[in-house]
């Protein structure tokens, strides 16, 4: 089954590395996160594989279009499901599939319960109607490599960021890294499990990796600049939140400080965290 109406979009950092979105802010479309494909001489690496087998799927095809070989890693940044339940797709297909230990574990506890929940709902049922949580041949605490041949790659633990087991994937060939959702570039920002006081730590040592390119978790790839961006929100929403009077307030005060930017529903988790 293939997600009705769902295209990729596709953008080439490189004639090697590729970010592929659905687009938008809902879970038909992943909510438009980015999947990163790094292609080498003996194998593909896929990071992000988006929400369901479906999409996984058009990832799929889209690098058998592009002559690709065969997807032989998966690297999920962390257990969102719009960035990790894909992985079970391409697993099955004899990929191995690297996390963080702690994004192991909540994938383990959360992943069987939003599947089920998922089916349960008229409106998802269709594209959730294959999808299993699935457990990674690989749990890894500070960091993994992978060799594709003729370039490799490196996901590393920044420390708990935008969740407790957040990693970030290098290329160094490409001077570029996959930040997950430790960086999003012009979206509210997903608070739900963040750690708020480990948060700008992480994000200084995502700036020490050096990388001159960044493709966020959702958003379009930028430089160095996205860093100091996804810092300034961080410190713009606090100020926001927390000068409020009400809940209400709260969420009024960011959405006219942020008009129309994507995933709004994202402010009740800046509001539920900051508040209480």
């Amino acid at each position: 089954m293939a997600a009705r109406g769902a295209a990729l979009t596709t953008t080439e950092l490189s004639p090697r590395l590729l970010v592929m979105t659905l687009g938008g802010d809902d879970p038909l479309t992943s909510y438009g996160a980015n999947c990163v494909a790094l292609l080498g001489s003996a194998g593909t690496l896929v990071v992000d594989p988006l929400i369901a087998p479906a999409h996984a799927r058009l990832v799929a095809a889209e690098l058998e279009r592009r002559g690709a070989r065969p997807v032989t890693d998966v690297v999920a940044t962390h257990h969102h499901t719009d960035h990790a339940l894909g992985a079970g797709w391409f697993g099955a297909r004899g990929a191995v599939v690297a996390v963080q230990a702690r994004c192991a574990e909540r994938m383990r506890a959360e992943h069987p319960a939003l599947v089920r929940a998922r089916r349960a709902d008229p409106r998802l049922a269709a594209l959730f109607a294959d999808a299993e949580a699935h457990e990674p041949a690989v749990a890894f605490a500070s960091g993994w490599r992978v060799d594709l041949g003729d370039v490799a790659a490196e996901a590393r633990h920044l420390g708990p960021g935008h969740t407790p087991g957040d990693c970030v994937v290098l290329f160094p060939s490409e001077d570029a890294v996959a930040c997950g959702d430790l960086v999003v570039a012009g979206w509210h920002h997903n608070y739900e499990d963040a750690d708020l006081q480990a948060l700008p730590a992480a994000l200084e040592r995502l700036r020490a990796c050096g990388a001159r390119r960044l493709v966020p978790g959702h958003g379009a790839p930028g430089g160095p600049e996205l860093v100091d961006e996804q810092a300034r929100y961080h410190a713009e929403v606090e100020r926001l939140v927390r000068a409020a009077t009400s809940d209400e307030g709260a969420r009024a005060a960011l959405r006219e400080r942020f008009p129309g930017r994507p995933l709004e529903n994202a402010i009740e988790s800046a509001v539920a965290r900051l508040r209480r």
